[in-house]
């Protein structure tokens, strides 16, 4: 029988946690990607002196800055984030492991729910009692920004996507200004269906019958 190490031990304990946590550390990867793909994109306008750079140009370089720097944060914080569901403790790990699965499987009714002591729902109760307005503010807001990488990317590449069609659009002619807009309509609807598939069971189970048709093929 091969030897258990920690890790595989924590995988399986907490496997939707250690698929969080994955998922947090190709995010760093992916957002480091762009930001170094940004940075050599900015090039095309931001060697321009001071003097030359026109109104356009001005808002073309914020776009491209603006972008990087959202790129950068949010690798920044996809390791952070990464790293901290690493620090978590045993109890702490087996409370988010347990929300998460309650979460990605809900049960179908009332029937298949344990029953709950009324001990254990009168502390809930207390302690919902109990947490003021300033501590749900506080940890929205603690929660919000260890999984805010992702929006943060987005809003990057979307950045840098801005800026190159304005430049496309105001620096070259009108030809590749077109080129590049139809590039855009294009590929928006296959990068809008990644983020449509959601959580629903439905249409999630849709998409892997159609997968499963593939085999991976196209």
């Amino acid at each position: 029988m091969p030897n258990e190490t920690p890790t595989t031990i924590v995988e399986a304990q907490y496997p939707q946690v250690k698929s969080v946590e994955s998922g947090f550390a190709i995010l760093g990867l992916a957002a480091t990607f762009v930001a170094g793909v940004q940075a050599q994109v900015m090039t095309i306008s931001i060697n321009t002196t001071r003097k030359e750079q026109t109104i356009k140009l001005c808002f073309i370089n914020g776009l491209f800055m603006g972008g990087l720097i959202l790129d950068l944060v949010a690798s920044f914080l996809a390791f952070l984030t990464a790293r901290w569901l690493q620090r978590l403790s045993a109890e702490e790990r087996s409370k988010l492991e347990e929300i998460f699965t309650d979460k990605s499987s809900p049960r179908k009714n009332d029937e298949e729910q344990p029953a709950i002591d009324e001990q254990e729902l009168q502390k809930q109760q207390q302690q919902q009692q109990q947490e003021d307005l300033f501590d749900r503010i506080l940890h929205f807001w603690l929660s919000f920004s260890l999984f805010s990488s992702m929006p943060l990317l987005v809003l990057g590449v979307m950045c840098m996507a801005a800026g190159i069609g304005i430049y496309v659009l105001t620096c070259h002619k009108p030809i590749v200004g077109v080129l590049v807009i139809l590039a855009y309509v294009g590929l928006a609807p296959i990068v809008v269906g990644i983020f449509l598939i959601g959580s629903g069971k439905k249409r999630r189970m849709g998409v892997i019958h159609e997968l499963g048709k593939r085999r991976g093929d196209w």
